[in-house]
């Protein structure tokens, strides 16, 4: 059925109608599409200019180094013009003596460390050879020692054999001894004296010896005129000079002179090696030192004393025993190994100043008698 002709008029205007609302649909699109578009774009571009804190303190910081490296070139950077050649120079020699001054103590230094080496080589050197011989000793004195226990120990199973095969032995006889009885001697009585040393006797008489000292001692003083100020008095060096080069000598003994405390002329009495009474002679009585020694002390005038050393008390115990016999007081005084009797001179000879009186003081009190027999 055919249209009516105003409905082909009406339906002109719906294709513009469409074709306008087309239009403006795909505009919208155009539109949604382009607004979905830039905000990506701004999304993306506010993204990448983000600027973290840690980057802008080192741009900050490489900032810095620029300009301060600027400022540097600039101080570097000056002008020909105002040069200072001749300051510069002055600078340029100090500076090289300076350089100069450190290579000589680098040198110096370098020089003191290798001595220091070379001395401690040479210490850990000898160190080493005294190790050495203290291990070559050691092991010597360790060999002699094996040897010497081994030895020993032979010796003492010997000892042990004869032991056993030996016999009871019966005990000797038991000997007589007195207790000793220290007290003074007899009033008047003077003493004898003996040193017994290298197990010999020698007979002490002094006497001769001390005046012999004395006559001398003042020959030095009026020889060299020691004693020409009172107040002064003898001059200890000097005088010690002279008299201890002097020497003396009898039977028995050599006399050595010395001055004690500076003060007193002393001499001093050393047996002569060899020129003793023997023991065998102290035990036979038809020897000299009994017919002429022993025979003829007088034990009411006199008593025996003997100053005995450690290597002599086999010829003490003999001489001790002839005088028991002959009833003859006597006592002993044990001494040190190296001692020696040291006796004054007479004549009141005293060296240095005189001392001074003292008004105030008391007079000694009388000494007591020692006790020197037993």
């Amino acid at each position: 059925m055919r249209r009516q002709k105003d409905n082909d008029d009406d339906g002109g205007l719906d294709s513009l109608l469409d074709t306008m609302t087309n239009v403006v649909g795909i505009l919208v699109l155009v539109l949604i599409v382009t607004q979905m578009s830039v905000a990506d774009v701004v999304s993306r571009i506010t993204e990448e200019m983000r600027v973290e804190p840690e980057q802008v303190e080192a741009l900050n910081e490489t900032l810095r180094a620029k300009q301060e490296e600027r400022a540097e070139l600039e101080e570097i950077l000056v002008d020909p013009l105002d040069i200072d050649t001749q300051r510069q120079m002055e600078e340029l020699k100090k500076k090289k003596e300076l350089l100069e001054r450190r290579r000589r103590l680098l040198e110096e230094d370098k020089a003191r460390e290798q001595n220091q080496f070379a001395m401690k080589q040479e210490e850990d050197r000898k160190k080493a050879e005294e190790n050495e011989k203290k291990i070559a000793e050691s092991k010597k004195n360790r060999d002699e020692l094996s040897k010497t226990i081994t030895e020993m120990t032979a010796r003492q199973a010997e000892l042990e054999a004869k032991l056993e095969q030996a016999s009871n032995i019966k005990a000797p006889p038991a000997v007589e001894i007195t207790i000793p009885d220290p007290r003074p001697a007899p009033p008047n009585s003077k003493p004898l004296l003996f040193v017994c040393a290298e197990n010999e006797l020698f007979p002490l008489d002094p006497a001769d010896l001390r005046k012999r000292a004395e006559v001398r001692a003042k020959a030095i003083i009026a020889r060299y005129k020691l004693d020409r100020d009172p107040e002064k008095g003898i001059d200890p060096e000097a005088f010690t000079e002279h008299y201890q080069k002097m020497k003396d000598r009898n039977d028995y003994f050599e006399a050595e002179y010395f001055v004690l405390n500076n003060t007193w002329p002393r001499i001093r009495l050393i047996p002569r090696s060899g020129s003793g009474v023997k023991e065998q002679e102290v035990t036979n009585p038809r020897s000299r030192f009994h017919t002429q020694g022993v025979a003829l002390i007088d034990r009411t005038k006199f008593y025996t004393r003997f100053f005995v050393l450690p290597d002599s008390h086999e010829i003490y115990v003999a001489a001790r025993s002839a005088l028991t016999e002959a009833q003859i007081l006597s006592g002993w005084e044990p001494q040190p190994e190296d001692w020696n009797y040291v006796t004054s001179i007479p004549g009141g000879i005293r060296l240095g100043p005189p001392p001074k009186p003292n008004p105030n003081a008391k007079p000694a009190p009388p000494a007591k008698p020692a006790n020197v027999i037993d």
